[in-house]
Formats: C-alpha cells, sequence, structure tokens
C-alpha cells in the first residue's frame, strides 16, 4: 500500500491514467486489455473488490475557486469566484475540471454501484472499468449475456451495457447498449431502439434506478435481439461500388450531395473517405470473407467501424479507443448505422441518383478506379 501523501495519480500517453508506483487505475475480467494494463479480476467479483482494483476506489471533491490578485500572502491578497468550483481527487488533492456551483458530481464508485444488482440478478457481467485522464473521465462496461450470429454463423456479435461520465465539464453521463462484433472487437452503439441510450447532464442529479427503467433494463435481452434482427437486414440489403464511395462522402461530409461538384470532388479526395470506401469496395475489412460482407450495408459499416476502431489517426491506439467508444468516432459510427438502416428501408435513392445526376457517369468512374487502386 502506498501512503496517500506519496500518491500521484499522472497521464501516459495511453491516456489510462496511471499512479506513480505504476498501478493502472483499471481492471478486467476475461480477455487481457490492448494495452497490457490494468488489474485482472476473476468473474463474480464483487462490486467493492472492482472499485479497488480498477483504482476507482477515491472520491470527487469540491472547492470554491480562488485567484491571487497580489503578491504577498495576505488574506486581501485573494479573491474568490462563488459560482464557480474547481473538482479534486480525494487522494491526490489534483485537480480535475473547473465547473459551475450547480454541476452534480456522478462519483467513480457510484458508476461501478450502477452494476451491483445487474450483476446479481441479471445476468450482467463486469469486464472492464477504469479512469482515463487523471481521473477526468471514467467508465465500466457489462456484457449482458447475448452473443449472436448475423448471417455466417462466425459472424457472432457480443450485447454490451457501458456507463461512462466525466467532471470536467467534457461530457454528459451517459449508459448505453452497445455491441462487439467478435472477430475484430469492433463496437458499435445499438442507435436505432428507443432507450438504446440514455443521457443525464451534470445539471441534472443522476438517479440509477430512473436510468436503468429508460434503459429497459429488464428487456435489454429483446433489445438485442432488435438489434440482430437490423443488422442481418444490412447483409441482405446491397451496396454497389459507387454508392459506397458516395455514402461515405456524406457520412464524413454531411450534406455531400447538395455540393457542387468540384467541392464534392475534394470530400471524395479526403483520405479517410478513401480509407472507408477502399475497405468496402474491395472488401478488405477484416471478417471480409464471411457471409453478408461483401457488397452489403454490413460489409460498408463494418469498414466504418475498422476505420475508426483500428485506423483513425490519433496520439496513440488508446486515445483512438476513447475517441471510438466516447467522442467524435462514436459519434461517426453511430451516423453510420442510421444511414445503413435508412438504406435498408429504402430512403436514401434519390440522393444517390442526385449524386449520379451531377457527377456524371465517367467521371464517376474515374473517382471510383482512383479510391480502389484501379
Amino acid at each position: 500500500m502506498v501512503p496517500p501523501a506519496k500518491m500521484e495519480a499522472r497521464e501516459m500517453s495511453h491516456e489510462i491514467t496511471l499512479r506513480a508506483h505504476g498501478k493502472a487505475e483499471m481492471a478486467y475480467a476475461d480477455d487481457k486489455p490492448w494495452h497490457g494494463l490494468g488489474q485482472e479480476l476473476v468473474p463474480g467479483a464483487s462490486i467493492e473488490e472492482w472499485q479497488v482494483a480498477a483504482g476507482m476506489d477515491w472520491k470527487i471533491q469540491r472547492a470554491i475557486v480562488r485567484y491571487a490578485i497580489a503578491h504577498d500572502s495576505t488574506p486581501d491578497s485573494y479573491m474568490s469566484m462563488d459560482d464557480r468550483h474547481v473538482l479534486l481527487r480525494s487522494d491526490t488533492k489534483k485537480g480535475l475540471g473547473i465547473v459551475s456551483d450547480n454541476f452534480k458530481i456522478v462519483q467513480p464508485g457510484a458508476v461501478l454501484e450502477f452494476f451491483r444488482d445487474l450483476t446479481a440478478a441479471a445476468g450482467f457481467t463486469l469486464e472492464t472499468a477504469g479512469t482515463l485522464f487523471g481521473g477526468k473521465r471514467f467508465w465500466a462496461l457489462a456484457a449482458i449475456g447475448e452473443t449472436a450470429s448475423i448471417a455466417d454463423p462466425a459472424d457472432k456479435m457480443k450485447g454490451y451495457l457501458l456507463l461512462s461520465t466525466a467532471c470536467d465539464g467534457s461530457m454528459a453521463t451517459e449508459a448505453r447498449y452497445t455491441t462487439v462484433r467478435v472477430v475484430c472487437n469492433n463496437t458499435l452503439g445499438a442507435a436505432r431502439n428507443a432507450g438504446a441510450k440514455v443521457r443525464v447532464t451534470h445539471r441534472t442529479t443522476f438517479k440509477a434506478d430512473c436510468v436503468k427503467k429508460e434503459l429497459g433494463v429488464d428487456v435489454a435481452h429483446e433489445r438485442f435481439a432488435a438489434t440482430m434482427q437490423d443488422m442481418r437486414r444490412l447483409a441482405d440489403t446491397r451496396l454497389s461500388g459507387t454508392d459506397a464511395m458516395l455514402q461515405t462522402a456524406e457520412l464524413f461530409s454531411p450534406g455531400a450531395a447538395r455540393m457542387a461538384k468540384e467541392e464534392l470532388l475534394k470530400v471524395l479526395d479526403f483520405k479517410p473517405v478513401q480509407r472507408v470506401a477502399g475497405l468496402a469496395i474491395d472488401n478488405r475489412a477484416i471478417g471480409r470473407e464471411m457471409d453478408g460482407v461483401k457488397g452489403t450495408q454490413w460489409g460498408w459499416l463494418n469498414s466504418v467501424t475498422q476505420y475508426v476502431d483500428h485506423e483513425a489517426r490519433a496520439r496513440s491506439t488508446e486515445n483512438r479507443i476513447n475517441s471510438a467508444w466516447f467522442g467524435r468516432g462514436a459519434e461517426l459510427k453511430e451516423r453510420a448505422y442510421e444511414m445503413c438502416l435508412a438504406a435498408a428501408d429504402g430512403t436514401p435513392a434519390a440522393a444517390m441518383t442526385t449524386f449520379r445526376r451531377d457527377m456524371g457517369g465517367s467521371l464517376l468512374d474515374s473517382v471510383l478506379d482512383a479510391t480502389t487502386g484501379k
């Protein structure tokens, strides 16, 4: 045990919080995480064991913001901002963020406590939990106990519930169902189903029971089954190479269908657009050999998730995963999923027709050849 006075949480390039003695504020059960950090727990470990192993056994405290107006140290040398508070760790006293005085704190322990009854009675299993950026952001992820296949028996999806929050004002508290494609470890939120995601801003007190009710945790298995049915529809929805390219342009630049030809060509030349479209058109994404992938909306969606989760430019692999779970990457994947579902419903045909009419067949062919390296 390191005495509290000598404990110092620090951030490394992988963004997982490390304490001065080298303990990562992360725990896991089942598979070892990507960075090799964290404490392994046996399945069925108690919530209290998870709090200690994940380094989430400290509390967030708050203090009024004070600032110096003179160089001496007399009481008159300082003023305060009563409507602004510094949030700090109880163990190291390190600052985590400056927020308004009505900011509602969600404690690290409360994120794990959320899963206590779910693991005890609903068949959920905690798999990872931890903190990022020195403790400014923290999460817990639990498997809901469901696995299913898409078009190919080997193309399996696993269901999860993710609870995450931050204490620096960078994000609300969010609980959402998500899925993981086992063959490539790509993650995707189940955005289509009502109640699949619940956000609680820090202007509102986080009430675990209310969030669970809105999520419908008692029907989590039915929600997962509905998501799998949607994904199977994507595997049955054909997507031509040209449409994959144009759909990718619309993903990265919403409104691309209404752009002038010159502007649209710039979007099509954007490297992420080229990469995602190339993965889909050439069928080079992980799991490409499975049924229902080649030339389908399902194949294109997995090209997007592969790019976001494993290839997108980032300072580190873990920074990319932070984006893929909580930030811009997660938003991009959810938008891609919505676009695929719209295509399966038959609604995006007009946009594709506009693309083709405005660009012309020969120009589209040349851009497609450049994308695929032909």
